[in-house]
């Protein structure tokens, strides 16, 4: 081989294996773009209530091609909010995909239906039974359309406010059904808290759900005290206690002193939980904060540390 001829070799050799150093490089760039798939405002029948409910799902990077099976995180959106508010308001979907990409959190589904003003439990007059809706028509549902993992170790259930409340509601009476409630700012009162609560208020966002005997005569009606889980909680401690509790609130948050009764209770009966309280209110700004810390328990949770 002549030298002119070696020396051309040589060249195609050196970025040969250049283009196989830069290659990994250009790889990870390209990984970077790969994101998860949102559908909002889908439908689906309730046999139920003879009508359609609204949701939006999340399916991580890869699962359309994929042959496995995601564990779900269902996450309940706050009073006034619908099924495209993690996505429109929080951008919930652009976190996760970030996480799933560092490996902080392996790939799950995210299923966020719309509660309308529910609080996510059937109203004392059963015109809307979301919590029997919810349970026994629209996870099955989710578990037999989507390729979920449909046990309870890669099952949790999360939101804020309104959906907070309804996220514990549904855990703490369904306890079968969950490994992990991930909540923040939840809409908890005390007693006292819903007797003195404003009447104007009361009658627009709690008296369709609990009935209008509690603010007209100030004592409280059967519905709040079956739905309420500061009376819940102390009935069955040994069940929730196979379940994981992370709790949330800002130190400004109108809704603090339901969430510290809460941990109060959980404590007297020693089921283990965390309670996370931090500077801020009952406000946007504060659960954008928090966003990643929750979904980051969640990632833990499945991944069963």
């Amino acid at each position: 081989m002549s030298g002119r001829f070696k020396n051309v070799f040589l060249l195609l050799a050196v970025l040969q294996c250049c283009s196989f150093l830069i290659y990994p490089q250009s790889f990870g760039a390209l990984n970077k773009e790969i994101k998860g798939t949102v559908y909002q405002s889908l439908t689906f029948y309730s046999k139920q209530i003879k009508e359609n409910i609204s949701y939006s799902v999340y399916l991580p990077p890869g699962y359309l091609s994929s042959q496995r099976e995601y564990p779900v995180f269902y996450l309940l959106h706050g009073l006034g909010g619908d099924e495209t508010s993690w996505i429109n308001n929080f951008s919930v979907h652009n976190a996760v995909d970030s996480l799933i990409r560092e490996g902080a959190i392996p790939p799950m589904i995210i299923v966020m239906p719309d509660g309308r003003r529910s609080y996510y439990i059937n109203d004392y007059r059963a015109d809307f039974p979301y919590e029997s809706i919810f349970i026994n028509e629209f996870i099955p549902f989710i578990d037999s359309f989507y390729k979920t993992e449909s046990s309870k170790p890669f099952r949790v259930i999360g939101g804020l406010s309104m959906g907070g409340f309804g996220a514990l509601i549904n855990c703490i009476r369904h306890p079968g059904y969950f490994t992990a409630a991930v909540v923040l700012s939840a809409a908890v009162r005390t007693d006292s808290m819903i007797i003195n609560e404003n009447a104007e208020k009361y009658h627009q966002n709690f008296s369709p759900v609990f009935g209008d005997s509690i603010w007209q005569y100030r004592q409280l009606t059967r519905h709040w005290i079956d739905n309420n889980p500061l009376y819940l909680a102390g009935l069955q401690p040994d069940s929730l206690r196979t379940v994981h509790w992370y709790f949330d609130c800002g130190l400004s948050d109108y809704l603090l002193p339901g969430n510290e009764a809460l941990h109060d209770l959980f404590t007297r009966y020693r089921i283990p939980h965390e309670f996370h309280v931090k500077s801020g209110g009952h406000e946007r700004a504060y659960w954008e904060s928090a966003l990643v810390p929750m979904l980051l328990y969640t990632g833990r949770v499945f991944n069963g540390n």
